[in-house]
This record gives C-alpha cells, structure tokens and sequence, in this order.
C-alpha cells in the first residue's frame, strides 16, 4: 500500500507534478517568455491540475500568501554548478511553516558526498514524518566526473537504499530505457517512482515519452522546463495530464 503522506499529490496513484525549482545552480536564461514571474507559474499548476508543485523556499514564501490550491513540495537542498557540491537551503520546520505537504531532497549516488547525504535525508524523513509531512527524493547517480549514470544495477540500487531510509516517493532521472520502469517497482514495491521532465524536447517527444513512461508502469512525471519554456504551456500541460491520467488527448 503506497503510503497515506504522500497521497496529496496523487491522483489514482498518479502525478503530474510541476517543478519550479530552477533558480537555484542554473543561469537565469533558463527563464523563458513569461515563467520568469513566479505568479506565471502558480496559475499554470492550477490550468494543468497538477498534483504538486515544486519550489525553493524564497518562493514559496510567495506561494503560501496566496490562495492557490496546488499542494506545495518545498525543495531542502540544492548544488552549486561551479563546484557540484550540494547544500541545504531551507529547513523542514521552515517548510512546514510555509504550508508544505511535503519536502523534496536530492541525493547524489556515486558522488563524494553520497554518504552525509544519506545520513541527512534519513534524519530529513525522521523530521517530516513527524509532522505529517511526505518526502520525496532525487536519486539521482554520477559518476567521478558527475556525469548522469543510466546503468540499470546503478538505479535500482539507489532506488533500493531510498526505500529502506522510508521516503514516500522517489524522483529518478530521466530514464533512456523505460522498460527499466517495471523492474524497478519489484525493487521498491509500493513506492511511487516519478520520473524527470530532464532537458527541453519538442513538443511530439514530449508527450511520446510521457506516454511511455505510464505504459512501462511509472507513476508519473515531475516536469519543469519542458512545459514552462514553451509559449504554449498550458495546452501542452493539459496534453500530459490526460496521457497520465488515462484521457485521450
């Protein structure tokens, strides 16, 4: 049985989160057309009916002064791109504060830091759970030269080690081998794996690729810039609403 925390953000055990957690390690051309405005964003989680949306602390400081509905995932942790090493930007009292129905944290296996990772997103889950609050982990794995692995026995084994610490839902990478997918549910059985939007495709790959992401048994797509950089946002966030939640489009 999926755990009940992290039900907020599913629909038929089904997400459609958005991510806004970009301004943070990334150059701030990633901002295209309107989504440079925070309040842009809000409008386009409620247009899609997205599960959750994803933001840092200083906008989500926004967020919780307004009405929208959207449940909130407040990002804990982030990384530097000229050094790739991760640090902590907000707390989970704080995001709780801020309303957050959960928090997100990212783990980067195979990097120096894997371990104080590790121990930190178990004291992490230990916090939230004792606020009634989900967690929800980047899996993410590098190699020395923190270059992305795709290797199957690399995920799974990540994957596995985010389930034993108790997280409610896991984020992998964008995965080039979805068939992966249905293997990876039998490692971690009743754990929602969402998968990232990762770089900008077009329009037609995108929803191809959303589409296979359910048929080879994910739970969903935690997506950021391959909805907010295009011009038309909202009619393509609705397309990848009704491929998940099994519409025709």
């Amino acid at each position: 049985m999926i755990k009940k925390l992290i039900l907020p953000f599913l629909k038929n055990e089904k997400c459609l989160v958005l991510a806004y957690d970009h301004g943070l390690g990334k150059n701030p051309e990633v901002f295209k057309f309107q989504s440079k405005n925070p309040k842009y964003i809000f409008e386009l989680a409620k247009n899609i009916q997205a599960t959750g949306i994803i933001l840092n602390k200083g906008i989500a400081e926004i967020y919780s002064q307004s009405n929208y509905k959207t449940p909130l995932i407040v990002k804990l942790n982030s990384k530097s791109e000229k050094t790739n090493e991760p640090i902590l930007t907000c707390s989970v009292k704080y995001a709780h504060k801020l309303g957050a129905k959960a928090v997100g944290y990212t783990i980067y296996f195979g990097s120096e830091y894997e371990s104080e990772q590790i121990e930190i997103a178990s004291n992490i889950i230990e916090e939230a759970h004792n606020l009634n609050m989900a967690v929800i982990i980047w899996a993410y794995i590098v190699n020395s030269s923190w270059e992305y692995i795709q290797d199957f026995n690399y995920l799974s084994f990540a994957l596995r080690q985010v389930y034993e610490i108790g997280a409610d839902m896991v984020k992998m990478p964008a995965i080039e081998n979805l068939s992966a997918l249905q293997k990876l549910n039998e490692i971690a059985p009743n754990l929602p794996i969402a998968i990232r939007g990762g770089n900008s495709i077009n329009n037609e790959n995108l929803l191809d690729w959303t589409n296979n992401v359910m048929k080879n048994k994910g739970n969903g797509i935690i997506i950021g810039r391959n909805i907010w950089q295009k011009e038309n946002a909202v009619e393509i966030g609705k397309k990848l609403h009704n491929i998940i939640f099994n519409k025709n489009i």
